[in-house]
């Protein structure tokens, strides 16, 4: 009996073990990348993600003389192959990808299905199975091999660009309801030339549980919104019609929340992508749509009430959740066209509500040496980098030198009630090995004019906690098991 006991009490120790283990602190990276990997066509992302070998992706880079002998769909497809290697070098757990185009019809045959949780998107899981899920570098290609990564969950939502409205909401005298043209994409909900373009879609490690959407909710329901109150003298009511405003979607995208289950705990990904505060008029339309659109997290991380959902919900997050904000939000903390609000007495701009809230950690800013040399690079074609007055090596962006310049745009923001370790911009220098995935501003040569994007991806590492009083339940459960086994012996 002793021997029994002493087995039975050694399972119990041992199941005990595993379960703590598995019940302590794990860390999470997540990130988040506009990969520019939008298309001329509405079938051209879906056809490029089933051809993943019409280009030979090893070879050494295409600054190099061969990719002057590629077409078109080859340059598309190689830029999606350069996408997925900078995506398997981060590594990280959940990532957004921004300006990944919705496949509402894709081809002949094809389309993205509505699922429990929304929708499953075809040019989503090829891209997955037909370029993450493929090891790179080595070879001739100067960089070390990084392994395959598969990716269980994913999420793809619909969206408002391209998505078109029935009103003239650039002002130009014309209702333009032919996809395709910059100017049909001024009359949509949120600007793309035809339904689905400069979408955007998620991946994870990790179980998505829910997902709530606000990609219908009204600018005009958001209290004190810079629609229908704008406080400057070239308003917003005097640029559009009632009815327009009546109508006007305040998401250029849309603004998900997806909950993911993590360590035992509920993490809301937060995710967006707000409208440039640029291509308007001194109306600065764009701008105070792009305010709003970052402000919603702010509201909505908050618990305000006003806000409603596509499911039916209402309300924001109950207090205490724990979140990650992240998305090209389009704005630079202190640089760049946002338009500035006040937070108490202070002037920021838009990005600013965001990171002076008190729920959000914003202890370690995502850096990159790569940043600081692009703003200093000889071949520059202008000098708005030297008038800036944020620090380069927070920029994520490799904008046009003359204007706007290098900007701070995307991020990836924790919620303050969990540990930030580490947070970093991918921008390697050019004596990188990695350095030909971010590649220099505008090269003619290549479909998006970079190798891969003009921004860059950001991550952050994070520390997710048990659910508490997790260790207690796994504690009360050894002492039951010893204390059976003490009874059996």
């Amino acid at each position: 009996m002793k021997k029994q006991h002493a087995l039975t009490l050694g399972i119990a120790l041992a199941l005990s073990g595993t379960q703590i283990a598995s019940a302590t602190a794990v860390t999470v990276r997540f990130a988040a990348f506009n990969a520019s990997l939008n298309r001329n066509a509405s079938s051209d992302l879906l056809t490029d993600m089933a051809n993943p070998n019409s280009v030979d992706f090893s070879v050494a880079y295409p600054d190099s003389a061969s990719i002057s002998g590629l077409s078109t769909a080859q340059r598309r497809v190689l830029q999606a192959h350069y996408v997925a290697e900078t995506l398997q070098r981060i590594n990280a757990d959940v990532v957004l990808v921004n300006e990944f185009d919705f496949d509402f019809n894709g081809t002949p045959g094809t389309r993205s299905t509505p699922s429990a949780l929304g929708y499953t998107s075809q040019a989503h899981q090829l891209f997955n199975n037909n370029f993450l899920n493929v090891a790179r570098g080595g070879g001739t290609t100067g960089r070390s091999e990084v392994a395959a990564i598969d990716y269980a969950f994913g999420y793809t939502p619909t969206t408002n660009t391209g998505l078109h409205s029935g009103f003239d909401l650039d002002n130009n005298g014309v209702i333009d309801s032919t996809p395709g043209d910059g100017t049909f994409g001024n009359d949509a909900f949120g600007f793309g030339e035809f339904a689905g373009k400069f979408g955007f879609t998620i991946f994870s490690r990790f179980e998505i549980k829910a997902v709530r959407t606000f990609q219908n909710f009204l600018w005009k329901d958001m209290p004190g919104n810079l629609l229908t109150n704008d406080p400057t003298a070239n308003n917003l009511n005097a640029f559009y019609s009632q009815a327009e405003m009546d109508a006007f979607r305040l998401s250029s995208k849309n603004h998900v929340d997806v909950m993911l289950e993590i360590n035992g705990q509920n993490v809301h990904f937060l995710a967006s992508h707000p409208t440039p505060p640029v291509f308007d008029g001194i109306e600065d339309r764009n701008g105070k749509r792009n305010y709003d659109e970052i402000r919603f997290w702010r509201d909505y991380i908050n618990g305000a009430s006003y806000i409603y959902d596509d499911q039916g919900g209402t309300g924001g997050l109950a207090p205490n959740s724990i979140f990650v904000i992240a998305g090209d939000l389009n704005a630079d903390p202190v640089d760049g066209d946002s338009f500035k609000g006040l937070i108490g007495n202070t002037e920021y701009n838009a990005i600013g509500q965001l990171l002076n809230d008190p729920l959000v950690n914003a202890s370690v800013t995502p850096e990159s040496a790569g940043g600081t040399a692009a703003a200093t690079d000889p071949s520059n074609n202008g000098s708005a980098n030297q008038s800036h007055i944020g620090d380069p090596k927070f920029d994520t962006a490799d904008f046009n030198d003359v204007a706007p310049g290098n900007l701070r745009v995307d991020y990836v923001l924790p919620s303050s009630n969990i540990e930030l370790l580490n947070a970093a911009v991918f921008w390697p220098t050019h004596q990188d090995p990695n350095f030909p995935l971010v590649g220099t501003f505008r090269n003619l040569n290549l479909f998006a004019n970079f190798p891969t994007s003009d921004h860059k991806a950001v991550y952050a590492d994070v520390k997710i906690v048990p659910v508490p009083g997790a260790l207690w339940l796994f504690g009360t459960a050894l002492i039951g098991l010893a204390a059976q086994a003490r009874r059996r012996g």
